[in-house]
């Protein structure tokens, strides 16, 4: 009764605020439809058969919408390389409904994908200060620690912790790659926060990572190493002595929450590789699927549709590699991706393969320039939370080389966070103090409250 009380009552809160205040809450209202998710839950039954997700992001819409003239004058969203390479793919999956294999399952991936495009306009249009990137980021935090203590609250079974999330989040991989960027995007507003709040920070890590255990997902490990390391690599130079301690700190921290579970299936890591009989079986279906995917993009050079793996799987793996829900005599026996490249290869076809390259390669570049933030004055707090960004990022692209994330809303809101702080940090970057006179503002406009 209070868990259904309080969220009706927050996301009436976010409601009235997001047209009062600032469009920000519109956003929060969305994630908290995300993280929340009502139909997951016990409680749902108290609740009106509502779509919630659909409500919060016209919320969220129309209060930009209201307030476009109290925001701040940024570029046309499509004016940025994320932006042009996500459209372009979005179209080419709409074009592919001419020959997709499984159409109904294709088009509600065309769908999907488009939707997640408009969250990215939100998120664009919203973050045009550094408050507004580290609201996201915390909003972000908040999600990802309700997901820590749900974990917590339901524990593994099996060595696996499955169903905590709502779809999308319902997986033990899916729900270790959200921990481990929520991870990354708490240890980057310790770095760029002050006073109690860091406090606060340190127990909100704690939970994600104990949540992150739990989860016990390898290629969720790999990506929280990967977003470790681009943070510690772009992150502010102000930072650096600040970002060790906390790194050593966080070392005890996960020494002290680790489990012999947890160690022993990072340890399965190289089994991918194995041919031997003790080598574990998930980690060896993959290189199989590997190869059986670029037998199926060889067949289908522009795409098989979206799902088009497990479309094709049982015509391409063996019957043992397959997926089955009903027994060994499922007729629906199947095999998804579990690798976000080969997923575009083989779904949106060399087209599709070759955006995303790009779209990584960008990522990359971005990477640089926000490293390079140190040498034009930006503000430190600025370019630790875009490096947070960044790293939370490279935890999608890299734990997306043991599960499909082409899909994962996350790496949407955070391109776009992204490609804003970019955009923030240049126009600090360009205010030079003159020879030998105080250094130069720029001129804010009236900025609404959040």
């Amino acid at each position: 009764m209070f868990a259904a009380l309080a969220y009706v009552l927050f996301c009436a809160l976010c409601t009235v605020y997001a047209f009062k205040r600032h469009p920000i809450w519109g956003l929060y209202f969305y994630l908290a439809t995300i993280y929340v998710h009502p139909p997951s839950r016990w409680w749902v039954y108290m609740l009106p058969e509502l779509r919630w997700s659909l409500i919060s992001a016209v919320v969220a819409v129309l209060a930009v919408v209201v307030h476009r003239g109290r925001l701040q004058a940024k570029p046309l969203w499509l004016a940025n390389a994320p932006a042009i390479i996500l459209s372009i793919y979005a179209a080419w999956m709409w074009f592919q409904c001419a020959w997709a294999l499984d159409l109904e399952t294709h088009l509600e991936g065309a769908t999907k994908f488009v939707k997640y495009l408009i969250a990215f306009w939100i998120v664009y249009r919203l973050i045009d200060t550094k408050e507004m990137l580290r609201n996201l980021l915390l909003a972000h935090v908040a999600g990802c620690t309700l997901l820590g203590l749900m974990a917590q609250f339901i524990g593994r079974d099996g060595g696996r912790l499955d169903g905590v999330g709502g779809p999308g989040l319902d997986d033990a991989n899916t729900l270790g790659m959200y921990l481990a960027t929520g991870v990354i995007a708490s240890l980057g507003l310790f770095l760029s926060e002050k006073g109690w709040k860091r406090w606060g920070l340190l127990a909100v890590m704690a939970v994600i990572g104990n949540g992150f255990v739990l989860a016990n997902s390898r290629g969720a490990f790999l990506g929280l190493l990967a977003g470790s390391l681009t943070l510690m690599f772009c992150k502010a130079r102000a930072h650096r002595k600040q970002f060790w301690l906390l790194a050593l700190a966080g070392l005890v921290g996960f020494a002290v929450v680790v489990d012999k579970v947890f160690i022993d299936r990072m340890f399965t890591i190289g089994d991918v590789v194995e041919e031997s009989e003790d080598a574990d079986m998930s980690a060896r279906s993959r290189m199989e699927l590997y190869k059986a995917q670029l037998r199926m993009a060889a067949d289908y050079p522009l795409g098989a549709g979206y799902r088009g793996t497990a479309t094709l799987s049982p015509f391409y793996l063996d019957r043992k590699w397959l997926a089955r829900d009903n027994g060994i005599d499922d007729p629906d026996a199947a095999r998804t991706s579990h690798n976000t490249l080969m997923s575009t290869l083989v779904e949106q076809g060399f087209p599709g393969f070759v955006l995303f390259l790009v779209l990584i390669g960008w990522l990359f570049s971005a990477g640089l320039r926000v490293r390079r933030m140190n040498q034009s004055g930006v503000d430190p707090g600025l370019i630790t939370l875009s490096a947070a960004t960044c790293g939370t990022l490279m935890v999608v692209i890299v734990a997306g080389s043991a599960t499909d994330y082409l899909m994962a809303e996350v790496q949407f809101w955070m391109f776009a966070a992204l490609v804003s702080a970019l955009q923030l940090g240049g126009a600090m970057g360009t205010v030079r103090p003159p020879i030998g006179g105080p250094a130069l503002q720029p001129i804010a406009r009236p900025q609404l409250r959040p």
